[in-house]
């Protein structure tokens, strides 16, 4: 303490006159409408710009729970689109249905915990395994698109064989064409780009044409984005163009997923093994 008031009184006459300054800017501005005006514009500007930084800082802070958020409302959205429902023919009954429409698939949300895209084979890990309903062969979204499909599964987390694979396939189709054939690979260079092969050279391309997944891809719902045209050649005497798709999945930042669950899914696989015993 005494420590203290030995330095107020050394320094009493800075003291003394940082209060006179104080006292005599107070009475300028009080007094003077332009240094008022002056005051008064300044002030506002450093608080707004001290109030803006404190929000910066803060929104930063909630982007985890703005992206939970907005997962989940992309989810209810993603669950009315019109292909998640098949067409219920009634002619066949009697008894009167309450909807011509019956849902086929239903969403689980997960994150990426892991992912390579420097590869030929890349997969990528998911936080969400069979606890959560998760099953191998189940197909994998992001906002954007297309990710790849659930290739092994824990209890809680998934290996999914990422559309950056060299074994992945899956059906496409041009609207704008009506084209539904070849398929979509990726051969192992750029992870923005992928393959789309079996397109004849007559096929009246252009660059920027959307492309989706078709009603023949068996993991993937009908119409989900898979990217565009970025450009196209046809080599030599090939009947068939090279194509490159840029994906609309950005794969280097990707973060909350879907996996789809096909509910009529083990009804087309009992079909089929069906099939498979008469050969």
């Amino acid at each position: 303490m005494n420590v203290i008031i030995r330095f107020i009184q050394a320094n009493a006459f800075y003291f003394f006159f940082g209060l006179l300054q104080i006292i005599c800017l107070y009475q300028v501005v009080r007094f003077n409408s332009y240094q008022q005006s002056f005051y008064f514009n300044t002030s506002r500007s450093v608080a707004g710009k001290i109030i803006e930084s404190r929000q910066t800082v803060l929104d930063y802070f909630r982007l985890k729970s703005m992206n939970e958020q907005l997962m989940r409302e992309n989810l209810e959205l993603r669950k009315k689109l019109s292909e998640n429902f098949m067409f219920r023919d009634t002619t066949h009954y009697f008894t009167h249905r309450d909807s011509l429409t019956a849902t086929r698939y239903t969403y689980i949300k997960a994150h990426v915990i892991q992912s390579s895209t420097n590869r030929i084979n890349n997969f990528l890990t998911l936080n969400a395994g069979s606890d959560a309903g998760v099953k191998p062969g189940m197909a994998v979204l992001s906002p954007g698109g297309i990710v790849g499909v659930v290739f092994d599964v824990s209890p809680g987390f998934s290996l999914v064989l990422s559309v950056l694979n060299s074994k992945f396939r899956v059906s496409p189709m041009i609207p704008e064409l009506g084209f539904r054939e070849g398929f979509i690979s990726w051969d192992g260079k750029d992870p923005a780009f992928v393959q789309l092969n079996g397109v004849n050279k007559f096929e009246k391309l252009r660059k920027g044409l959307k492309v989706y997944t078709s009603q023949y891809s068996p993991n993937f719902p009908d119409g989900v984005e898979i990217g565009e045209i970025a450009n196209f050649s046809v080599p030599g005497n090939s009947s068939f163009y090279e194509i490159n798709v840029r994906l609309s999945t950005p794969f280097t930042r990707l973060g909350g997923v879907y996996v789809v669950k096909d509910i009529y899914r083990p009804q087309i696989d009992s079909l089929n093994k069906r099939i498979e015993n008469l050969d």
